[in-house]
């Protein structure tokens, strides 16, 4: 019988080898938010190239020629040439942006579609119809100017944040209940043999 009870004894215990879950913190998703926030600005630009183009030759153009005729007069000459340029290339400016917002928004997605799967694929579990959604946004036009990759990958990462925290607080309470058990295992086991041998010792 005490060869059984040491070779009880003796036997390896069960360990949880698989290691505490992954938890995922914004400080780990802030450079993918501001890649967000660099395509969803270049979209928007694009999306209203109608105006922003115009407004930008403008502004070159003042600092090209305010050296030669004066800053007043080369920002008139400028502003008038813009406003004119404006209103009749209106037409080609607004389909060259529609076209470039539409490409940027799909590179957009693509590549934070890769980093997302390369560096935390786990956010798809509970998030992939939410990261579908954020092309279909990006790609209409009348709305092509709204921060759609910007604020639905902040969604997904905000629900995968939540829902991993919890994963880690059970784990932990997981871990101390296993814990627990085995100590309360080993005390009993340590009062079982110390029974034993002082049993064996009246016997002699």
């Amino acid at each position: 019988s005490l060869r059984l009870k040491r070779g009880k004894k003796d036997m390896p215990r069960k360990t949880n080898n698989s290691g505490p879950p992954k938890v995922m913190t914004w400080g780990r998703a802030a450079p993918v938010l501001v890649l967000c926030v660099i395509f969803d600005a270049l979209r928007a630009f694009f999306s209203m190239f109608w105006f922003f183009g115009p407004a930008l030759a403008a502004l070159y153009c003042t600092s090209k020629v305010s050296g030669a005729i004066g800053e007043t007069a080369g920002g008139l000459f400028c502003g008038t040439g813009a406003a004119v340029a404006g209103f009749y290339g209106f037409v080609p400016a607004a389909i060259f942006g529609t076209v470039m917002a539409m490409a940027i928004g799909l590179l957009g997605w693509l590549t934070i579609a890769l980093m997302l799967l390369i560096t935390n694929a786990r956010i798809f579990k509970e998030n992939a119809i939410w990261f579908g959604t954020s092309l279909l946004v990006s790609e209409v036009p009348i709305i092509g100017s709204a921060p759609a990759l910007t604020l639905i990958v902040w969604k997904m990462y905000s629900t995968q944040i939540k829902i991993e925290k919890v994963e880690m607080k059970r784990y932990k309470k997981e871990r101390a209940d296993a814990e627990r058990q085995e100590q309360d295992q080993r005390v009993a086991e340590l009062m079982q043999a110390r029974a034993a041998q002082s049993a064996q010792n009246d016997i002699y």
